[in-house]
C-alpha cells in the first residue's frame, strides 16, 4: 500500500452536482404535468412563486443545494473531532 493520501472532494463534488441536476429533472417534470399550474405555491403560509415547470425546477434544485450543503458542513464540522484522522 502506499501511503498517499487521496482527497474524496471530487467525488463529493461530482455526487452533489448529479443529485442537484436530478432534483430539476424532477421538478421540470413535476411542473409541467402538475394540475395546479399558475397557482402559487405557499410554504409555512409565506407565497412563493406561481407554479411553473421552471420555477419548480429552480427550487427543487435550490432546496436541493441547501440541503446538501447543511449537509457536507456538518460532516467536515463532525470530522474535526475524528481521534482517527489521518491528515
Amino acid at each position: 500500500m502506499s501511503d498517499r493520501i487521496i482527497s474524496s472532494r471530487p467525488i463529493f463534488l461530482a455526487t452533489a452536482v448529479t443529485v442537484v441536476l436530478a432534483a430539476g429533472g424532477i421538478g421540470l417534470t413535476v411542473g409541467a404535468t402538475g394540475q395546479n399550474r399558475g397557482k402559487t405555491l405557499s410554504l409555512f403560509g409565506l407565497s412563493l412563486f406561481d407554479m411553473s415547470p421552471v420555477s419548480m425546477a429552480v427550487f427543487g434544485m435550490v432546496l436541493t443545494t441547501v440541503v446538501l450543503v447543511l449537509l457536507f458542513a456538518l460532516v467536515s464540522f463532525a470530522s474535526r473531532f475524528d481521534s482517527n484522522s489521518v491528515a
